[in-house]
């Protein structure tokens, strides 16, 4: 009688091959996963706002970054300088916040936003620009400014300070801001009071505003036409 022997390393052969098998697929699935997810990442509208929400382009999202802010109650001793009586210092403080409100962009970044804007007159290529912010911060200041009749301020009329109330309602409305203000026993007071002066997620203002003043240009005769087609397509 012939015996046939088996090779006893045979067994785990086939193991080793189907171990092996599985491991390619495993890293080629890993692959393709990695590759659909840098495809989404590619995809993705610039200012890292999700595919499937509204995205309006704007030339200042790159700079955009969040850090935590405590927010101060503007009673007591927690005053901060914008809310102090008038004073030339104050009036610094506030014109300091919006007054890069005017700042110019190139033709590419022109083209990209969803609303055609003026050229600057003068320099071909280059358009006006203003943030919401600023225009906003703005008209909170011409608001500030009407507390104080007796202050040397410019009158503003009805008009003007309705719009300035309509652009800030708006503008809060639109970020919607949704930090937890709490209520909290105050033994002075004997009461539970609000307290505001929370932690916030907020928009780093100031990279936002460095990024404006870097683009700040002198006042223009707006009333010259200057010719010009934004080109759309290109």
């Amino acid at each position: 009688m012939v015996y046939h022997y088996k090779p006893l390393n045979s067994g785990w052969e086939n193991v080793r091959q189907r171990h092996s098998w599985r491991l390619q697929a495993s890293l080629t699935l890993s692959v393709i996963l990695n590759l659909a997810f840098l495809w989404a990442w590619i995809m993705q509208p610039r200012g890292g706002v999700a595919s499937n929400e509204p995205y309006i382009y704007s030339p200042a999202e790159d700079v955009v970054r969040h850090k935590l802010v405590k927010f101060t109650r503007g009673l007591a001793n927690d005053i901060p300088i914008y809310e102090r009586r008038p004073s030339p210092a104050v009036d610094a403080a506030w014109n300091d916040l919006w007054s890069v409100a005017q700042t110019k962009i190139s033709r590419p970044e022109a083209v990209k936003m969803p609303n055609k804007t003026w050229p600057l007159l003068g320099e071909d290529g280059t358009y006006i620009l203003a943030l919401d912010v600023f225009h906003q911060l703005h008209c909170l200041d011409i608001l500030r400014q009407q507390l104080h009749p007796d202050s040397n301020y410019t009158r503003v009329s009805g008009a003007h300070a309705r719009h300035c109330i309509g652009a800030i309602r708006q503008g809060l409305m639109c970020s919607a801001d949704i930090t937890p203000i709490v209520w909290q026993w105050s033994d002075k007071l004997k009461i539970a009071e609000q307290r505001d002066d929370v932690v916030h997620v907020c928009r780093d203002y100031h990279r936002i505003r460095d990024w404006a003043s870097e683009r700040v240009f002198e006042d223009i005769d707006f009333t010259k036409y200057v010719a010009d087609e934004l080109d759309f397509s290109t």
